[in-house]
């Protein structure tokens, strides 16, 4: 079913009007991400504004879903990037960024350097750069065409003979970095207490063949949803011996605010290597 006429001419053309009040408030803390990032996940260029954005979700029957802290909902919400490979639009936290380097460490503008493409794990604003799946499996299947992965300006701007697309190593490299990133922060990851809401447990377990599961679970007099990442599916035993190092717990318990980049790079790496 379809949003009424008027509400949706409302969330299209109700702006704040100029001269308002400067003490209005322009956004709401409790408000979802799917109303308030609607420019990002929509392919919109138009945002919206709402004078009260609360109100409006009350007075039109808008359920809050509380996306704005759902692990998942925040990885939704990312802004949305083209990529090479489908030539389609995702969110950009589901996508690996790429970069573009030069091979001559000491002379980055020398004529004859050649211009290489690596994968990251952060979207890096001042370097080049462009965006393929995050599947192993794809990424493999289209190593063979990497070269037109590079940004665009790079390739109308450069001959191919300076492209550079190490094949053998394009896959084990953006691998190994999530894996040690991983294994670096969970080391370092304080056990939190369960939270009674968004509550994240990572384990270990080769006995359960499901690699993320979502939990309601009784906690008291509280049902409370949990998220699940099962890393054996990664066959890491670097990060099997991180996870086992206290067997009186099961896992390791995150906090879905503090720990918000790790949690994306657990989902990350996992569609990365089942995909």
């Amino acid at each position: 079913m379809g949003l009424p006429k008027s509400l949706y001419k409302k969330l299209l053309i109700d702006v704040p009007a100029k001269g308002a009040n400067l003490n209005c408030r322009q956004s709401a803390t409790n408000v979802s991400p799917v109303v308030t990032n609607f420019e990002k996940w929509s392919g919109k260029r138009r945002k919206i504004y709402f004078k009260d954005e609360e109100e409006m979700m009350i007075q039109n029957h808008l359920e809050n879903f509380n996306l704005r802290n759902n692990v998942y909902g925040r990885i939704l919400a990312s802004p949305m990037r083209a990529e090479k490979i489908s030539k389609l639009k995702s969110c950009r936290e589901l996508l690996i960024p790429l970069k573009v380097v030069s091979t001559d460490e000491k002379d980055h503008i020398a004529e004859n350097s050649k211009l290489k493409l690596v994968p990251i794990l952060e979207y890096s604003r001042p370097c080049k750069s462009s965006y393929i799946l995050n599947s192993a499996s794809i990424v493999r299947d289209n190593l063979a065409a990497g070269k037109s992965w590079f940004p665009l300006s790079i390739l109308q701007s450069s001959t191919q003979k300076k492209l550079v697309l190490d094949t053998s190593t394009f896959i084990s490299e953006y691998s190994n970095q999530l894996l040690e990133l991983i294994r670096a922060r969970l080391t370092e990851a304080s056990n939190v207490e369960p939270s009674p809401k968004n509550r994240v447990l990572v384990t270990y377990d080769e006995t359960n063949t499901a690699p993320i599961e979502i939990e309601r679970i009784e906690d008291g007099e509280l049902r409370v949803t949990q998220s699940v990442f099962n890393l054996s599916c990664l066959q890491a035993p670097a990060l099997e011996a991180t996870m086992n190092k206290d067997e009186a717990n099961k896992g390791i318990y995150l906090d879905a605010d503090h720990d918000k980049d790790l949690i994306k790079h657990l989902y990350r790496i996992i569609l990365f290597s089942l995909m």
